[in-house]
């Protein structure tokens, strides 16, 4: 079981949810939850807990917002809530609306980082949640053996920043043909020698530069991120991503390691989250809280591992929604 899981979204709404930032923040999320438009009465329309749960998730996301110096707007679906807690306790991902083969961006990065404008009728992102599992809404550390909450909204939100991967166990991207399409992070992805003088194991056009038998090695020991700024913030040396899941940090102290923080909370993106978001473009100010000391967590083995590279869309099950256009300021 993976409390983490990575997925690629096309999926639209009717209503939307803003969030107003403060006046550091230049990125703003507007975010629409789908159970509350949709009266589900369950997740984030559940009479008891539906409010904060929904408070936790703009809290967050505000906070997200207030880290970028980039002037943006993104549009965030939260699609209806998952309650039966046998699968990940969050999937995000940003919308890829073009995947041919190639290294490609997803729609948040292209409203943030590229400053584009949004011409597409769908969402720019979508997160959908599980809240089968006994998730804390505390904003201080959980009880002992419990996941909290917001640990796993920023989780969520930074893959649909764009930290994530498409490489698949077999070398094969998205659509699983070579060549293939990838993510700007897998463009960033280069084997572990140990020494930072490792293979780079895609190229621009998408093909993957190791043989079979190199990259199933490569693969299974854990790819490494390589950047100026990751470097900074590791000694000298790429960062190393988790075995066998690319996709997520290697780290238990980042936010991207892919089991949440049991007992305690990550208030904060990690000195290598924040390496790993620069290197991939994003103008990251400095933080204004600390974040709590992770060094004494427990190991989270029970919670689950590696999660999956990003999936499809039918995932989700909310391919036929739709929001309107009319009346809204861009």
């Amino acid at each position: 079981m993976s409390f983490f899981r990575s997925i690629t979204l096309g999926i639209v709404a009717t209503t939307v949810i803003g969030l107003t930032q403060t006046a550091r923040a230049e990125v703003s999320f507007t975010i629409t939850f789908f159970d509350v438009t949709t009266g589900t009465g369950v997740g984030f329309d559940d009479p008891a807990l539906g409010a904060a749960r929904r408070a936790a998730v703009e809290e967050v996301a505000a906070h997200i917002g207030s880290r970028i110096a980039q002037t943006a707007t993104v549009e965030i679906g939260v699609a209806p809530s998952e309650t039966d807690g046998t699968g990940p306790g969050g999937v995000g991902s940003a919308t890829f609306l073009d995947t041919t083969p190639g290294i490609r961006d997803g729609e948040v990065y292209r409203r943030i980082v590229l400053g584009e404008a949004d011409v597409d009728i769908g969402l720019d992102a979508g997160i959908v949640f599980d809240f089968g599992y006994d998730f804390s809404l505390d904003t201080a550390a959980p009880a002992a053996g419990m996941a909290c909450f917001r640990d796993i909204v920023r989780h969520e939100l930074t893959h649909v920043l764009g930290y994530g991967s498409f490489v698949k166990a077999d070398g094969t991207g998205f659509n699983g043909t070579a060549p293939d399409m990838y993510t700007r992070f897998d463009s960033m992805l280069e084997t572990d020698t140990g020494d930072g003088e490792g293979l780079e194991v895609v190229d621009d056009t998408g093909t993957l530069l190791l043989d079979a038998a190199a990259f199933a090695a490569a693969h299974g020991i854990g790819l490494v991120f390589d950047g100026t700024a990751s470097r900074a913030a590791n000694g000298g040396l790429p960062i190393r991503t988790f075995g066998g899941d690319p996709t997520h940090s290697g780290e238990m102290t980042d936010v991207m390691y892919p089991s949440p923080a049991i007992g305690m909370i990550r208030a904060d993106w990690s000195d290598k989250d924040v390496a790993v978001l620069k290197d991939l473009g994003y103008d990251i100010v400095d933080a204004t809280t600390t974040p709590i000391d992770m060094t004494m967590t427990t190991d989270c083995g029970a919670c689950g591992s590696a999660g999956a590279p990003m999936l499809g869309v039918i995932a989700l099950g909310i391919i036929t929604m739709r929001r309107r256009r009319a009346g809204r300021n861009r």
